[in-house]
Order: structure tokens, then sequence, then C-alpha cells
């Protein structure tokens, strides 16, 4: 079990599969300081509720539902959502995103989805089921999110850079057009370890790239990560 305190929340990740790291909270950072003035977000496998905390903090306006197919994560997340200064405006849903069904349509989407879908998978089936494409393939995360997206809205995610190609093809397939991408590595002399993307339901004009270091070349934390997750953290390291 592990509580986390950040600026304006706190996260308390006991009972969820997958604990508290940097993947949600540089997606979250990067995708809501775009779309401030969002009226209804959508987190798909919210797990402890961090993305949809973040949405509060920086769309002051908008409404946020959490889907998590994990009864316990979910439950955490309803009590970190009861424990933060934006209660009435965050919902949890313990249901399986493949088969939830929504009255309307949402301006944004998220999600830090299962990575793997090969390899050694945990005893323990919360965490194997946040770690592992069991249930949500991102083939399935890109169907849900082609049927639940407004015609304005943008979907965003984070994934490992080996899934690039895959990711594009169940995007063409769900009418999903690429907005954004960041290629995220630690250090100037390492590989990128993780994108970011965004997608929306129109075609931009241009896909905006773009590569973010983690850290300088002296090891320090680089100025546009600071900046970025500045809102968020008490200290950054």
């Amino acid at each position: 079990m592990g509580h986390f305190d950040f600026r304006e929340f706190s996260i308390d990740d006991g009972g969820c599969g997958m604990k508290l790291g940097t993947d949600s909270v540089l997606l979250g950072a990067w995708f809501f300081r775009e779309h401030t003035q969002a009226r209804s977000v959508l987190d798909i496998g919210a797990g402890s509720g961090i993305l949809s905390l973040m949405a509060a903090q920086l769309c002051p306006a908008a409404g946020i539902t959490g889907v998590e197919i994990d009864s316990a994560a979910a439950s955490a997340a309803g009590a970190n959502f009861q424990a933060s200064p934006w209660a009435s405006r965050l919902e949890v849903v313990n249901a399986d995103i493949n088969t939830f069904g929504s009255t309307g349509a949402y301006q944004l989407i998220v999600s830090n989805p299962p990575y793997y879908s090969n390899g050694a998978v945990s005893t323990d089936d919360s965490r194997a089921g946040a770690r592992h494409q069991n249930s949500l393939t991102f083939g399935n995360l890109l169907e849900a999110v082609g049927r639940l997206i407004a015609a304005d809205g943008c979907f965003a995610m984070v994934t490992p850079p080996d899934a690039e190609a895959d990711i594009l093809f169940a995007a063409e397939l769900s009418r999903l057009y690429l907005r954004r991408l960041c290629r995220v590595a630690t250090t100037p002399a390492r590989p990128c370890r993780r994108l970011l993307w965004e997608f929306s339901r129109s075609a931009p004009g241009r896909v905006l790239e773009q590569t973010l270091l983690l850290r300088d070349a002296s090891g320090q934390p680089s100025r546009e990560y600071s900046s970025l997750v500045d809102g968020f953290y008490l200290r950054i390291h």
C-alpha cells in the first residue's frame, strides 16, 4: 500500500494491481494542459484515479468519469475522489469498457492501458489485469474510444514504443487521426522508452511530433520535464 501527496490532492493505491508510476503523471500533464476548457472526461482503466484527479485539477469545468474493471481498484479510486477537492465532479464506474454504455459522448478520453501481450503473467489477478492485455487490447481500447468520443473530442494514451505500428493500424480502423506524438526518453543517451499519443475524430493538417527528455546530460531533471509536471509534484526528482 502506498500513499502519495501531490500539490492539490493525494493518492492511496492500496488494492490497485498497477501501482502509481510516472507514466500516468506524464500523460495527464502532457494531455490535459492542452484542453483545459473541456467539459467531459472519460478515464479508461482508472486504477487509483490519478488521471481523473489530474483532469479535475486542470479542467475546472469538466465532469469526470473513471471506468475500472477491477472492483478493488475502483473502490480505491472512489475513496481518492471523495478525499479530493473536486468530489462533486468525479465518479467511478466498476465496469468493463468493452461493454460500458454511456448516454453521451466525451470531449476527452484518456487511458494508461495494459502494455504487455506476452511474457510472464503475475499470479495476482489484479496486477495481471493491469499489466497484461487479457481483457483490453489496444484494438479493443481504440474501438471503445471510437464508440464513446465526441465529434470534436480527443483521446490520449501512453504505450511502449514497440506498439507503434499496431496502434496506428487500430486507430485507422476506428477512424481516429493522430494529432500529437511525444517520444519520451530518460536521457539523451537512452532510446525512447514511452510514447504519448493524442488522437482526434478529425484529421489535423499536420501531426506534431516531439521528443521529451526526462533528464539532461548531467542527470538532472530536464527543464521541459520540470515545467510539464511542476503543477503536480511537491518535489521533482
